[in-house]
């Protein structure tokens, strides 16, 4: 919630200098466009005074006499609206009370209360650009989900090291030797799951003994599509490590450094997103906008090229597995194991 996310801002704040709004006077009225931020003391908001934007009192009081475009947010004292004011957004106030004497709030009204605690006196505000606080909020939040994106990455990219590195190594190796033909298999693949998923539909439902079985494979099936794009995406990234590591003289036994390659190449895959995020949260939003594009075109082609190393290497796999129950070598292995 904006008005939240407003007042833990003020208390981010605290010793932050004081940024450049924008203030004029229209018909005797005075306009100020932009966040408005006190950390303390009593505070009013004339009735011939109009704010376009939040108003927080981190700790004090809060008179409104004029217009708040934005949300009113008090902490630890009273939020008081005269006759004829009027609070477009959300009125929050903790550790005191709303006192309505006639005037009126478009948005929700939230109240809290806090033991003890006087509202201190006394300090200029601090103006706030408009949209700083959401635009901060967002921009920290999107950042966060890029690192959780990294994160559930490293994590099966760890996972598979762990329990496949003989098949990692193979999707690894067609990634690296044939990237047009893996990327061909896997945008075929990716134009061709939604028709493959709507026939799965079909033969269930025209067998009708298949019926129940549809609450498995709808779900099912979408989530073998994405652990799909996700094995490939790893894959990717591990075939990138290594080829990172040979340009820079560093390139060893795979069995010894699978963790740095992959490591190495999710970073190199992720680091276009991160660094668009960065901007957003630095409020270049048409920069950002391109690089995220640009970020998100990268993981995508680095997805399908990888589902179809995937799909190639569990073709090869298939007709192994074949092949060695044709010829009999399965049985011969495990008489010659007993």
């Amino acid at each position: 919630m904006r008005s939240l996310t407003s007042a833990a801002l003020a208390l981010l704040l605290a010793a932050a200098p004081s940024l450049a709004a924008q203030s004029h006077t229209h018909d005797g009225v005075s306009v100020h466009r932009g966040d408005k931020l006190w950390f303390r003391g009593q505070h009013v908001v004339e009735q011939a005074q109009v704010i376009e934007g939040d108003v927080v009192v981190a700790s004090g009081s809060l008179t409104v006499r004029g217009e708040v475009h934005g949300d009113a947010v008090v902490g630890g004292g009273n939020l008081v609206l005269e006759p004829g004011s009027t609070v477009y957004g959300d009125a929050v106030v903790t550790g005191g009370k709303l006192i309505n004497r006639g005037g009126r709030v478009h948005g929700q009204v939230h109240e809290g209360t806090r033991r003890g605690g006087q509202p201190h006196n006394g300090t200029a505000a601090v103006h706030l650009p408009r949209g700083f606080a959401g635009r901060l909020g967002g921009g920290l939040e999107a950042l966060v989900q890029t690192l959780a994106l990294g994160l559930v990455l490293a994590g099966l990219g760890v996972a598979m090291v762990v329990y496949g590195l003989p098949h990692l190594n193979r999707v690894s190796d067609v990634v690296r030797r044939a990237p047009v033909m893996a990327g061909g298999v896997g945008l075929t693949a990716s134009i061709l799951a939604v028709p493959a998923f709507v026939l799965g539909i079909l033969a269930l439902v025209l067998t009708i003994v298949g019926i129940p079985f549809l609450l498995v494979f709808v779900p099912l099936f979408w989530v073998a599509v994405a652990a799909a794009a996700g094995i490939g995406v790893v894959a990717f990234a591990h075939a990138l490590g290594e080829r990172t590591a040979e340009q820079r003289g560093r390139y060893e036994p795979r069995h010894r450094n699978a963790y740095a390659y992959l490591l190495t190449g999710l970073a190199v895959l992720l680091a276009p997103l991160l660094v668009a995020r960065l901007v957003a949260l630095a409020g270049v939003p048409v920069v950002s906008g391109a690089l995220e594009t640009v970020a998100w075109a990268v993981l995508w082609a680095a997805g399908t090229v990888g589902m179809g190393a995937v799909l190639v290497v569990a073709s090869q796999l298939w007709r192994e597995r074949r092949y060695r129950q044709m010829m009999g070598l399965d049985g011969a292995e495990t008489a010659g194991a007993d």
